[in-house]
């Protein structure tokens, strides 16, 4: 219809009704796009501000799993430690050999960390998102994505190295009865697992370079994991600060 009114104008070289007619199409296409853009931006600040509270729920979720993590590695090396002191100090005793046993089986177990960060990425990588943060908000998610990206690498070692060597091929041990599993313990997927103890003298085993050295490894590296998690534990601490500031 407009087009035909144009014509027609044309036609009557009414020219000042042809520019009157070009306005109106300029500022119907004009108000378009603003309300185009006003409706982008107001979806984007929606999609900001859920991935804010996701990331914040990630948070949550990974101080739970890093207090876990925590725990569990803090009793493993208390165990190990004790077994490498007593076996490193040649005292034979049946007390003394239960505390080592007990740490021979802990070395089958490594620990690591294992953190969310979906909200987390789409924060760091998203556009759109990335132009409603502040400059203190870019900086601390960025700062917590490479924490991330080191922890994930350091604690895959951590988690990975001890386990390389099979010490349970050693001749001063052997393989023992079938552990009994709580009921908390047991899942679909667990394995049979025997008790692994000593068979000499711990003024024997003490003699023993490969049964140290398995035992030095798997303090060395799982040792690792405990500054590796009080490091999550302050970026994870610091970013939920700044969120809640925000609010």
């Amino acid at each position: 219809m407009l087009f035909r009114r144009v014509k027609n104008h044309i036609q009557k070289e009414n020219w000042l009704a042809v520019l009157i007619d070009f306005l109106i199409v300029v500022v119907a296409v004009f108000v378009g796009m603003q309300l185009s853009n006003w409706s982008t931006t107001q979806n984007s600040r929606a999609d900001f501000s859920q991935a804010l509270e996701l990331l914040e729920k990630e948070i949550e979720i990974n101080h739970l799993a890093v207090a876990k993590v925590d725990k569990q590695a803090a009793q493993s090396l208390q165990i190990v430690g004790d077994a490498l002191d007593i076996l490193l100090s040649c005292s034979d005793s049946d007390a003394n050999r239960v505390l080592v046993n007990q740490g021979i089986n802990a070395l089958r177990n490594t620990y690591g960390i294992y953190l969310r960060r979906h909200a987390l990425q789409q924060l760091t990588s998203n556009p759109q998102l990335i132009t409603h943060q502040t400059e203190q908000q870019r900086q601390r998610f960025t700062d917590m994505l490479i924490r991330f990206d080191l922890t994930k690498v350091n604690s895959d070692l951590a988690e990975d190295h001890p386990l390389n060597k099979r010490f349970e091929d050693n001749p001063l041990l052997s393989v023992g009865p079938r552990l009994s599993l709580s009921t908390q313990d047991r899942g679909e997927d667990t394995p049979h697992i025997r008790n692994i103890k000593l068979n000499a003298p711990i003024d024997v085993a003490c003699k023993d370079n490969s049964l140290i050295k398995a035992f030095v490894t798997w303090e060395r590296w799982q040792g690792n994991l405990l500054p590796m998690m009080a490091q999550i534990r302050s970026e994870l601490h610091a970013t939920q600060t700044l969120l809640k500031a925000r609010n």
